[in-house]
This record gives C-alpha cells, sequence and structure tokens, in this order.
C-alpha cells in the first residue's frame, strides 16, 4: 500500500516544537505566534479577505505564509463506532511557536497596527505584532 496516496489525516506531535525565524523578510511588520496550534483553512480565507480589503485603499502589500495542506477526516453524528475513519472534512495547517504567520508593508505605521490587530483577533491562536 503507498502511504502517499493515502490522504486520511496522520496524527502530529507539536508540542516540543519551536521555530526560531524572527526575521521579516518582506514587510516592515508581521505578525508571530506565540503558542502552537492548528488553522483551518476558513479561518485563512476569512483573515486574507479583510487584510486585502483593509489594504485596498491603502497601497501596502501583503504576504501569508501559512499553507492549509493537512486534511482532517470525521465521522457524521449518530454513527456508530467501528464504521471506518470517515470523510475528510476540513483542512488544517499547524502553526509553530515562534513562527511568522503573515507580513505587512506599509507607509503609515499606525494602520498597520491596526490591521494586524483585527488579523491575530481573527486567528484561534496568541500572536504578536512585530516591527522590522
Amino acid at each position: 500500500m503507498n502511504f502517499l496516496s493515502n490522504k486520511k489525516l496522520r496524527k502530529f506531535k507539536l508540542k516540543g516544537t519551536k521555530v526560531n525565524r524572527k526575521q521579516l523578510y518582506f514587510g516592515s511588520y508581521g505578525l508571530i505566534s506565540l503558542e502552537t496550534g492548528r488553522v483551518d483553512s476558513q479561518v485563512f480565507k476569512s483573515l486574507i479577505d479583510i487584510v486585502k480589503r483593509k489594504i485596498k485603499s491603502k497601497k501596502g502589500k501583503f504576504w501569508f505564509y501559512l499553507n492549509s495542506s493537512i486534511p482532517v477526516s470525521q465521522i457524521p453524528i449518530g454513527t456508530r463506532m467501528g464504521k471506518g475513519k470517515g470523510n475528510i472534512s476540513k483542512y488544517v495547517a499547524f502553526v509553530r511557536k515562534g513562527q511568522i504567520v503573515c507580513e505587512l508593508n506599509l507607509s503609515n505605521s499606525k494602520d498597520a497596527f491596526n490591521i494586524l490587530k483585527i488579523a491575530s483577533s481573527k486567528l484561534p491562536i496568541k500572536t504578536k505584532v512585530v516591527i522590522y
């Protein structure tokens, strides 16, 4: 059996992992994660839409680094035990402590802070605004 063709979720342990990259590559402002967790792909889409809508009038640039490539399966409610794994219900991405989630480049620092605060409120993990 080829494990690459099987798309069901394998369990991961992320408790002790930490990323030491504190440097921003493209933007002047960024969001860095303060804890480890899973972020849903629907959360990504809402965050990206909101940030792009806010940046449009201010003429800035936005980079987003997470990729939701890990499938999560779920059995329907009311199904008895022993009927298998279940279908893929959503896709998630794992965020590690110290990982940069997104970067932003704007001329006005007040606007950049407000936009990143809104973005951090959408995420299910704690984040902090970082300045280059």
